[in-house]
């Protein structure tokens, strides 16, 4: 099969290059171009780095797409096939040798939900392919009978919302074995909401974006889990617990949440683990500055002093050991019998 190539004007060729295969925080192999109106701008040179936030305003933009010139094309792919490979490393020394072909499954899942989020209207062809990579991911986690430990650390925390939309489904996966949950459709539901639940906040203009303190920007941030649910709704084949998820995410214990101030019972029991995996791997990114050990110790922590605040206690109660065997220094390897 060919290679796609589009001609500039000036007669020079280029070739479209997924943003969801790109890294942040690497020297860029070549110059990167945004197809803009038809014509081709150098947006990072080469040499030049390639920031999460960056990653993250393509979203914004529905931008699937960046551009490579022709000539540097196999070089650069072949840059991009070696930093993945550096990427799954890096998890693999966390998860084991053993558990790589999880980690290579990380990296597929991430790259879908990046082209599922980056079409101006959620396409269900790109997001049913994105469901059967779920699928086959949660039957192979539920058939190998691996530890859960492997799970929660099966994360990478580069800032971006793409990264943080599967280090929550993983975590929520990992919440919802600890505490029973084994019915591969329960679990289905649970990552799937996970992968979700901030859809809508990609959808935000980035001029708003820009303007934090707006009003404005606070309520699309408040409208956020109800506009993730009616956006997937509109989906083939979703199910009414996925959906359920995505909307009360923020939904609190004492009925302080958004966007309806449910309280306690009322809030379905998937959404608060959703809730409490996305709370966790918030406030460890927010603590990258610190060592591996203390920023999960900060995120185990926000769970612990809760008091039924923000999460049933109950719940809290039944994933503190589980959170505190998987990064904690005292983690235990599980049995060979």
């Amino acid at each position: 099969m060919g290679i796609e190539t589009i001609k500039s004007d000036d007669g020079r060729e280029f070739v479209p290059v997924p943003v969801g295969k790109m890294e942040p925080g690497v020297k860029l192999l070549s110059d990167i171009y945004l197809r803009v109106d038809g014509k081709f701008l150098k947006y990072k040179a080469k040499g030049d780095f390639l920031e999460a936030e960056k990653l993250d305003f393509f979203l914004f933009k529905d931008l699937r797409n960046i551009y490579i010139a022709l000539p540097e094309l196999q070089a650069f792919m072949n840059w991009l096939r070696d930093l993945r490979t550096g990427v799954i490393d890096e998890v693999v020394e966390e998860i084991g040798e053993e558990n790589r072909h999880l980690a290579e499954k990380r990296e597929a899942i991430k790259e879908k939900v990046y082209d599922t989020f980056s079409d101006v209207e959620m396409d269900s062809g790109v997001a049913e392919t994105l469901k059967e990579q779920v699928n086959e991911f949660i039957e192979e986690v539920k058939d190998l009978d691996i530890s859960k430990a492997v799970l929660a650390k099966l994360i990478k925390h580069n800032d971006t919302m793409a990264d943080h939309a599967l280090n929550t489904a993983n975590v929520a996966l990992f919440m919802g074995m600890i505490l029973g949950h084994g019915n591969k459709q329960v679990l289905e539901d649970i990552y799937f909401g996970a992968l979700f639940h901030d859809y809508a906040k990609t959808k935000i203009p980035s001029e708003v974006l820009l303007n934090k303190n707006s009003s404005k920007y606070n309520q699309m941030m408040q409208d956020h889990p109800k506009k993730g649910a009616s956006a997937v709704k509109r989906l083939e084949n979703i199910r009414g617990e996925v959906i359920k998820i995505i909307e009360q995410h923020h939904e609190n214990f004492n009925g302080n949440g958004y966007p309806r101030k449910l309280k306690g019972d009322e809030i379905f029991g998937l959404a608060m683990i959703v809730n409490m995996a996305n709370i966790f791997d918030n406030t460890v990114m927010e603590n990258q500055h610190k060592s591996k050990k203390d920023r999960y110790r900060m995120g185990i922590k926000v769970l612990e002093y809760d008091k039924g605040k923000q999460f049933d206690p109950d719940m809290v109660n039944r994933v503190l050991t589980g959170l505190k065997l998987a990064y904690g220094e005292f983690y235990i390897p599980p049995s060979d019998s």
